[in-house]
């Protein structure tokens, strides 16, 4: 009698362990535990505590014509802005806006343009308006041409509908011509402001 006694409590005692160290396996068991200690205790649970914030970074998204990327520096979480945007004739020039560390930069890029910013003189129209002498650069990386002079006054001043027309003419050898749709520019100049800073207000844009 007193042996049957003996195996019960051993046996009651073996259950209880088993079942001790698979709540302390089953997550979902700890939580409940720990929330019913909480309560009690006015503790706080450690799957509660406040995860650690990490950079946004926000993928491309495109706009008409346009493919704009935003992120963030993950040396000092600076914006970074990028638009694209092709040619019409056969995507042979390739015009991009970007903006980081508080300069905003405007550069074409394409098969046959090579070489530095002194070796070409670089011009533009919009919409088929006056055309305008603009100074070429070499783009701080990176490949192509860069405008120069007041780049963001030239961006704030594009109209949302037409087109922009760029010439290339190198010192030697063959001019490139490349036409650009400004379909979906307003979108695209909104985001650019933020996210580079641009001072307001926009000046009324060409026509």
């Amino acid at each position: 009698m007193r042996g049957a006694a003996i195996l019960i409590v051993v046996g009651i005692a073996l259950t209880s362990d088993i079942a001790w160290a698979q709540g302390a396996q089953d997550p979902t068991a700890q939580r409940r535990d720990c929330s019913a200690m909480e309560r009690a205790d006015g503790l706080e649970c450690p799957d509660k505590a406040s995860p650690t914030a990490a950079p946004v970074h926000q993928g491309a998204s495109r706009g008409d014509n346009w493919i704009v990327s935003q992120t963030t520096s993950p040396v000092d979480y600076s914006p970074v802005a990028t638009a694209t945007t092709l040619s019409q004739d056969g995507a042979a020039m390739k015009l991009s806006i970007r903006c980081r560390k508080g300069r905003t930069e405007m550069v074409v890029a394409g098969l046959g343009i090579s070489g530095h910013g002194g070796d070409y003189a670089i011009s533009y129209r919009v919409n088929g308006g006056q055309q305008v002498q603009n100074a070429a650069a070499r783009p701080p990386s990176g490949a192509g041409i860069a405008f120069g002079g007041d780049i963001i006054g030239l961006l704030q001043s594009l109209p949302d509908a037409g087109n922009l027309s760029v010439h290339l003419a190198p010192r030697t050898g063959t001019a490139l011509d490349g036409t650009f749709s400004l379909g979906g520019w307003e979108a695209v100049r909104a985001k650019l402001t933020i996210a580079c800073k641009w001072s307001d207000p926009i000046p009324k844009p060409n026509r």
